[in-house]
């Protein structure tokens, strides 16, 4: 609805015309053999004799910068959509599509919706996962729940379970400028460099999921496991460390930071590898054959990726280790943990810097 009244509430228009005046225009034109909005059910083809279909839901909480910079429902639409389909990347999934669930106010603006639904449709079509239907009700507040369906040969399916003692540790994407990016605004820091001022702000504004790495090494046959680190890079190792049952050793001396993350780091006096290694950034952390992991380097930065060899996988019994200078300790797990006292969704932002600042790194032995 372009040129919309600036004063128009949902309520003025009720469901059917917010259905139908809103959201089809964005989502309902489906691509051959595809039934989306419209019905009672989204209808898709049946996958081949050979893939499978995986599906992941979850809920959007406040995307931080929301927090840090203000209300912005497009940042809710983009936000909705990246959470559930950063969770196919782990898969070395191709997405099939994405079904919404909204609840709205009835004296909610209008603009505002279309803003959540234009930041929803404009990353569905950057990631090619179309929006095939869900829901939509009032209530007291808003609320945003989605649900990603994807495709991937069953034979090339990543996991978390299958890593082996020798495996490389690698992380897939630049790590610690979503925090860096909040501490930016948090401490009010100015100075930085325009670059570096531009990759933070990318960084916090448009996060993406590593859906074309996520693939490609799935295809590669280099990986023995993999999840994404939408709770930290830090929370993926201890994760994986349990579930295989393998102690994960951080090498220190390779963890180069960015320049960006490196600046705010000193400016704001943390240790650039809490940054590098806590939430937000939406990397893949893996585990690779260590006799693959040229190639597995090579697939990653032929797609414009960066590609992190951060470690190796040991015999052990789940822990997770920091070698540096000769000395070894047991690391913190600083992740975004829900029902913790440093969960952001219970306890705000304010109680995870807390905790990031406090926490020490490691625990010497």
């Amino acid at each position: 609805m372009s040129g919309t009244n600036p004063a128009l509430r949902l309520k003025d228009l009720r469901e059917r015309r917010i259905v139908y005046d809103l959201i089809v225009p964005r989502f309902g034109t489906g691509a051959e053999g595809v039934v989306g909005i419209g019905d009672d059910c989204a209808v898709l083809p049946a996958p081949g004799p050979d893939e499978v279909l995986v599906w992941t839901t979850d809920p959007c909480p406040t995307p931080v910068q929301c927090i840090v910079d203000g209300p912005d429902m497009s940042a809710y639409g983009r936000f909705t959509a990246l959470i559930n389909v950063s969770d196919l990347a782990a898969m070395g999934a191709r997405p099939l599509g994405l079904l919404v669930s909204t609840v709205m106010r009835e004296d909610m603006l209008v603009a505002e919706y279309e803003r959540f639904l234009d930041g929803l449709r404009d990353a569905c079509r950057e990631w090619v996962c179309p929006v095939l239907g869900g829901n939509i009700k009032d209530g007291p507040e808003f609320t945003a729940n989605g649900t990603a369906l994807g495709v991937v040969r069953k034979d090339l399916i990543l996991r978390r379970v299958g890593a082996r003692s020798g495996d490389r540790i690698c992380v897939i994407g630049e790590m610690g400028l979503f925090w860096a990016a909040v501490l930016a605004r948090l401490e009010r820091l100015t100075g930085l460099r325009p670059p570096d001022v531009e990759v933070l702000e990318r960084a916090l504004r448009r996060p993406a999921p590593r859906l074309h790495e996520g693939q490609a090494l799935a295809q590669s046959r280099c990986v023995t496991s993999c999840m994404d680190s939408s709770d930290g890079v830090i929370g993926c190792l201890w994760e994986l460390a349990l579930v295989n049952h393998l102690d994960f050793v951080v090498d220190s001396g390779v963890l180069h930071p960015h320049p960006a993350v490196e600046t705010v780091a000193g400016r704001v006096d943390l240790d650039f590898r809490k940054l590098m290694l806590s939430w937000g950034d939406w990397n893949l952390v893996c585990t690779v054959r260590s006799d693959k992991c040229r190639e597995a380097r090579a697939c990653v930065e032929s797609l414009g990726g960066q590609f992190a060899d951060i470690g190796e996988v040991r015999p052990g019994n789940g822990q997770v280790l920091l070698a540096e200078e000769g000395h070894e300790g047991v690391m913190s797990n600083f992740a975004s943990e829900r029902f913790s006292p440093s969960s952001m969704f219970t306890h705000g932002l304010d109680a995870y810097v807390e905790s990031l600042r406090n926490l020490p790194l490691v625990n010497r032995i």
